[in-house]
């Protein structure tokens, strides 16, 4: 039985790039579950992770959705410790190109920072979105991204553990539904015995 996630997606990622892949549960399994799939859902997701509702029409929902789906195809396959297709890293490429020809540097006494325009549109998400995936590639460690080992969820996250050993995306929810199916396999396995 699939891990049963909540119908507004929980923060469990560590970065807000792989929030944005787990708005679809069960990628590999034989039914995703959607969770961003109108504008004004996602809309509202951007308002729990930004502080903001932005305005999205379809086409940049569209735009960002197929950003997801990239996101996902890299990011999932580091998580599983495989070198991500060639094709996917070039539309990253491409997005983060663009996002960076839009940060602004600013510089005070106190030093230098770049500046991301404030998420109010759907042009403004997708920059934030692919700056945080590559902030995510050049500051994250690769052996913490992980995908969550219940059963049919393959959510991602960034194990900030101290001994890097979470292995669930919510040990209430994908750990707890392992460790009952295990627990029931065992039993069975041993009645056959």
């Amino acid at each position: 039985m699939p891990c049963e996630h909540p119908s507004e997606p929980q923060l469990v990622g560590g970065f807000a790039c792989l929030d944005f892949c787990n708005t679809v549960s069960g990628w590999d399994g034989p039914g995703p579950r959607e969770r961003a799939g109108t504008p004004a859902a996602l809309a509202a997701w951007c308002a729990r992770v930004f502080g903001e509702t932005p305005r999205i029409d379809a086409a940049g929902w569209a735009r960002l959705i197929r950003l997801r789906a990239t996101l996902h195809a890299v990011l999932d396959a580091m998580a599983t410790r495989a070198d991500p297709p060639a094709e996917a890293v070039a539309e990253l490429q491409a997005e983060v190109a663009e996002a960076a020809a839009r940060r602004r540097l600013t510089v005070t006494a106190a030093g230098g920072a770049w500046r991301d325009a404030p998420p109010a549109d759907g042009t403004a998400v997708r920059h934030r979105l692919a700056m945080d995936a590559l902030d995510l590639l050049l500051q994250g460690e690769p052996a913490r991204l992980k995908r969550c080992a219940g059963h049919d969820c393959a959510w991602l996250f960034y194990d900030r553990s101290k001994n890097a050993s979470r292995r669930w995306c919510l040990m209430a929810d994908c750990g707890t539904s392992d460790k009952v199916r295990r627990f029931r396999q065992r039993q069975r396995s041993g009645d056959a015995v």
